[in-house]
């Protein structure tokens, strides 16, 4: 997968194959960015978490046969986390699977869904039940987009590139915690958003570095899963109430904590921790207890032989461990946690 990032979205049109006939799956929030693009076929969603299913999947798939899509056809996901999770899984199932790229316009998408080529769709309440690991051709990056986004969603995006710098970025870690702190996305300034673009994409090559030494999440990719654990069960347990990056850091601080239970962080270290998220701005706290959350995350793909593989952070950016927990032993460290 190839990833570009630039200032202005008129740049995506090099991008776009001209020998294929272009359908765009798109936000409906977002269409107005691409008026210029008048050669695209338009399949217009209303991207909600409640949209990330089989039915709008095969939704998709008839409108894309009634459009005459060939086995030869362009597909673009444009739009958030659930667009992009949605066209990817389209296009890898639709004719046995087509080309396509991915144009996210959150800094979440941006940052992390858009990246890695996992596509799904929910089912029966829980998360991401089914779906493909299929990499796009390519991953568009704008920064135009993210001055629009709503307050809370633009931080919810800021959670994400924390967690993954938190896992592999000591310097990145501290260094976005700072940027973050005092950055007014509706109005920043020409250098501001350079250097926003410099962390959306340190942290998006971040994640491709450990996709590309395991696509298929049998290893070094299961490391990406930090705080999805918890956050995936506070989604399904919230009904799609609560967006996914507001669940991940939520997610991300009770498994840190679970980690000083277990004596592999130190307390000072998860202070540390939780006080860059403060700074930001992110302090998503549910008021859940984790033992309420057991329901759903019996159900987690996580799961094999009766043991959780569970994410553990240990220290800032240089160390963190995969420990498999026996489902009993889980519940105990459990109690006391809340989300």
């Amino acid at each position: 997968m190839k990833l570009y990032t630039h200032k202005n979205i008129n740049q995506l049109q090099k991008y776009i194959p001209k020998e294929c006939n272009v359908f765009a799956i798109i936000d409906n929030k977002v269409k107005d960015y691409f008026k210029a693009f008048k050669n695209w076929n338009f399949i217009g969603i209303d991207a909600l978490e409640n949209a990330k299913t089989l039915e709008k999947a095969g939704e998709i798939c008839s409108r894309l046969m009634e459009m005459k899509a060939g086995r030869d056809c362009f597909i673009i996901g444009a739009g958030g986390g659930v667009t992009t999770d949605l066209a990817g899984f389209v296009a890898s199932i639709y004719k046995r699977g087509v080309r396509f790229g991915l144009v996210p316009t959150t800094l979440l998408a941006a940052a992390d869904a858009a990246i890695g080529g996992k596509n799904g769709v929910n089912h029966l309440g829980i998360k991401n039940m089914m779906g493909t690991i299929t990499q796009p051709e390519w991953t568009f990056q704008s920064t135009e987009f993210f001055r629009t986004l709503d307050e809370r969603v633009f931080k919810e995006g800021i959670a994400e590139i924390l967690k993954t710098f938190l896992l592999m970025d000591e310097e990145g870690f501290y260094e976005s915690a700072d940027f973050f702190r005092n950055y007014n996305h509706r109005s920043p300034s020409q250098r501001q958003e350079q250097n926003l673009r410099s962390l959306v994409r340190r942290c998006a090559l971040r994640k491709m570095q450990i996709v590309e030494k395991d696509e298929f999440d049998h290893q070094a990719r299961r490391f990406l899963n930090l705080g999805h654990t918890f956050g995936h069960a506070l989604e399904s347990y919230y009904g799609g109430e609560i967006l996914h990056g507001e669940a991940v850091a939520a997610g991300t601080l009770a498994a840190a904590r679970l980690s000083v239970k277990l004596s592999l962080m130190k307390e000072r270290t998860f202070d540390l921790i939780s006080d860059c998220y403060s700074a930001c701005g992110i302090s998503f706290r549910f008021g859940v207890k984790a033992a309420d959350l057991l329901k759903y995350i019996v159900n987690d793909k996580k799961i094999s032989g009766g043991e959780i593989v569970f994410i553990l952070p240990v220290e800032t950016g240089t160390k963190t461990e995969a420990w498999s927990i026996p489902l009993p032993e889980f519940k105990k460290l459990c109690k006391g946690v809340v989300l």
